[in-house]
């Protein structure tokens, strides 16, 4: 649990410090140092370890568009450094006006996610559902959490 948690802040600090020209060393975490992002992360890894999870299959990403102010001034979506740890996984944008994946959700999934797209053929065992409170216009703003044995 400890080393995942590390190693989420990792991804974050290398992407904000490619961003800002600077090292991980030398990051100043802005909006991710906050409580819930720590909350976030750690409650996503002491989560996964408490329920023995194997795998986490990710579904496709989708991403808002529009703009989204940080510290720095205004930036299109996705965010700079979601982009960032997001490299080499597949996202697609849609034309929903808000950010729907944070660098910290991002960093949780690059972290833990063994494959992005469908899922894979499972037996539902649990399903849970978090709510989120904002009004989305295209979807509900909905986070689904099967856990399965793969068939």
């Amino acid at each position: 649990m400890k080393a995942h948690s590390l190693s989420i802040f990792h991804r974050i600090a290398v992407a904000e410090a490619k961003i800002h020209g600077s090292t991980p060393e030398e990051v100043c975490f802005h909006e991710v140092g906050a409580l819930d992002s720590i909350a976030d992360i750690v409650g996503a890894c002491v989560g996964l370890e408490a329920l023995g999870i194997e795998a986490v299959y990710v579904s496709e990403l989708q991403e808002g568009c529009g703009w989204i102010k940080c510290d720095h001034g205004n930036f299109p979506l996705p965010a700079p450094a979601t982009l960032e740890i997001l490299g080499g996984i597949p996202l697609r944008q849609t034309t929903e006006p808000h950010e729907l994946i944070t660098p910290t959700g991002a960093a949780i999934v690059a972290e833990f996610g063994k494959s992005f797209g469908l899922m894979p053929q499972l037996k539902p065992l649990k399903i849970g559902y978090g709510v989120g409170s904002r009004h989305l216009a295209s979807r509900p703003n909905v986070l689904r959490a099967v856990i399965g044995e793969l068939d």
